[in-house]
């Protein structure tokens, strides 16, 4: 689905590796958030550059779980990809935070501290 080979190394190796830490739940969560972000703004090759970027902003924030995602979803805004279609991107943005609100989730990142 997503072109992890867009992704500098770094970045990429960061969100195997949180990956592979995370439990099923969060994999779940992740997995969901995605595939609400693309059904939005399209699972077209600007789609998924948009979610690679994403991507590699959680993994600059050191973050703990991709269940995240919903949180950095708006970040998408800042994106020269995105330029133009900040609406999708916005309606996208408070579908996924209606979804981290009916399923709990934390209005926080988890990021390591160190």
């Amino acid at each position: 689905m997503v072109s992890f080979e867009l992704m500098n190394e770094e970045s990429r190796e960061t969100i195997i590796g949180t990956w592979k830490t995370m439990n099923e739940d969060d994999k779940g969560h992740f997995i969901n958030q995605v595939a609400l972000a693309l059904s939005i703004w399209g699972s077209d090759k600007k789609g998924r550059n948009i979610i690679v970027e994403i991507l590699d902003i959680m993994a600059k924030d050191k973050i703990q779980t991709l269940a995240d995602f919903g949180l950095y979803v708006s970040r998408a805004l800042e994106l020269d990809d995105a330029k133009d279609i900040e609406d999708k991107i916005k309606r996208a943005s408070l579908i996924i935070e209606g979804y981290r609100i009916k399923n709990a989730l934390s209005s926080e990142p988890h990021m390591q501290l160190f």
